[in-house]
């Protein structure tokens, strides 16, 4: 019988197979960051200053998003991307980061034990 596999439902046990997944290098374009992303994994280009990111039920990255943000006493502009040009196939989610954000919110990431690659 074939399938996706486990879904797992479990925080620690979504970090576990997240910190298994080889980085991101060089993605040519933001449908190949979504589709090396899994939960419990983001991706930040430095340059652009945007970060990427999925979300489940068992480990939200916009609930941590939505928490450094209310401490910074700002709001994020988190946009929905989507995998084709009609706009009905969601994909990742993306945010702009100026660097007091991104120091705040990398360092909450870490700390809950999501992974981070970069470029």
């Amino acid at each position: 019988m074939a399938g996706i596999g486990p879904i797992f439902t479990n925080k620690q046990d979504i970090l576990k197979r997240a910190s298994y997944r080889t980085s991101l290098t060089a993605p040519k374009s933001e449908l190949e960051i979504f589709c090396s992303l899994c939960v419990g994994r983001v991706f930040f280009n430095r340059q652009s200053q945007k970060m990427y990111f999925v979300d489940s039920p068992a480990l939200s990255v916009t609930e941590i998003i939505m928490r450094v943000f209310k401490g910074l006493r700002q709001k994020p502009d988190i946009r929905q991307l989507y995998m084709d040009v009609h706009g009905l196939i969601n994909a990742a989610f993306c945010i702009t980061l100026s660097p007091a954000q991104k120091k705040a919110l990398l360092v909450a990431l870490n700390l809950n034990g999501i992974k981070i690659d970069t470029d």
